[in-house]
């Protein structure tokens, strides 16, 4: 063969395996593109604040397994962060900071928020109204419904709870009203302040967080509150008194933001919805119903030495009772004086307890 034209052959197939070789090269290089922006998926944050520690019962029984819930079903695409503590901001600023945007998701307690379209649900907070969460989560839901949700369209609300029934903390031993005249004593809200008042003691307004250091420094001498939560924020300590009361129980809305709800993908707003926004509920309501019990052995255990757990006859406990009467009475009013029927949200309150065979207040 004339060595030219070998020359030109093997120079031919040279520029044949070039070429080969670098569209393969291309190819590969224009998968691995693709499959790298069908694999890079937008992670969202989603900023939890938890106003108590994170020893209380809604890091370990509420937050923490929502976030598990959150992050499985959403296949990673949403990460919760948790911040425990007040770290964002105090459960007397949670609507305001949801609001806001300072973080993503809280819980209301209602009776902070009085003054706002939150106040139908404080009807939860009246004495006796309710003997546990399990009662007034489905109650409050249909409630609310009726005569809240309109007027709260700058946040997405969640199905309501509440906690235990409170019990009452106090530095000396109350074994009957009169034991308590004279008394400083914690109010959660405007709504205890009347039946403070036909106690015969002397409200004082704190926030949750302010509770344990009011007791500690005398700035109130009792406070009402739950067992279960009693436990967490130890309480019991500047307070070894406890008298036990079941005297009403704190409506918890989980809220969420707006802004954060809306940018959500259609299929992630639909997983909310459905599932991760009722679980959120339901775990508040399942941690209370599930503890009760515990926690008062614990108190009972951790005040027998410097303490007391007190136990009242019947008559004392409808002594109670009946007083409480008064504190409807004003919140009635107060609802006639924000432009709502107070007279029927308190007579639909006590068919939807009838219908489900609660007891009524008074």
């Amino acid at each position: 063969m004339n060595p030219r034209i070998k020359f030109y052959m093997i120079l031919s197939l040279l520029l044949m395996s070039i070429m080969i070789l670098s569209a393969c090269g291309e190819d590969e290089s224009t998968n691995e593109s693709k499959n790298v922006s069908a694999d890079k998926v937008e992670v969202i944050e989603l900023d939890v604040n938890n106003w108590t520690s994170s020893t209380h019962h809604y890091a370990y029984n509420v937050f923490e397994p929502w976030k598990e819930l959150v992050e499985e079903k959403t296949d990673g695409r949403v990460v919760v962060n948790i911040f425990h503590g007040s770290a964002l901001g105090k459960s007397s600023t949670v609507y305001q900071d949801v609001s806001g945007g300072l973080y993503d998701v809280g819980l209301i307690v209602a009776n902070y928020f009085y003054d706002t379209g939150f106040f139908p649900y404080t009807v939860g907070n009246l004495p006796f109204a309710f003997e546990g969460p399990e009662e007034a989560a489905s109650i409050l839901q249909e409630f609310g419904d009726k005569y809240a949700k309109d007027d709260l369209t700058d946040i997405v609300v969640l199905g309501p709870t509440a906690t235990d029934g409170y019990d009452l903390f106090s530095t000396k031993p109350i074994k009957s009203v009169a034991d308590l005249k004279g008394l400083k004593m914690r109010v959660n809200g405007k709504s205890e302040i009347a039946f403070v008042q036909g106690l015969g003691g002397v409200p004082v307004s704190l926030a949750t967080e302010d509770t344990y250091e009011g007791l500690q420094k005398s700035t109130i001498d009792t406070a009402f509150y739950t067992p279960i939560g009693a436990v967490g924020l130890k309480y019991f300590e500047p307070a070894p008194y406890i008298t036990k009361l079941a005297v009403s129980v704190t409506p918890i809305i989980p809220i969420i933001n707006k802004d954060f709800y809306d940018s959500l993908p259609a299929d992630l707003k639909t997983i909310f919805d459905e599932e991760l926004n009722p679980k959120l509920t339901e775990l508040i309501t399942a941690s209370y119903e599930t503890e009760l019990e515990s926690s008062h052995k614990e108190l009972e255990e951790f005040v027998k030495e410097r303490g007391e757990f007190i136990t009242l006859s019947d008559e004392e406990l409808e002594n109670f009772r009946l007083l409480g009467e008064e504190a409807w009475t004003a919140w009635i009013n107060d609802a006639n004086d924000k432009g709502y029927p107070g007279e029927e949200m308190a007579q639909y309150l006590f068919e939807l307890l009838e219908e489900a065979g609660y007891p009524i207040p008074y």
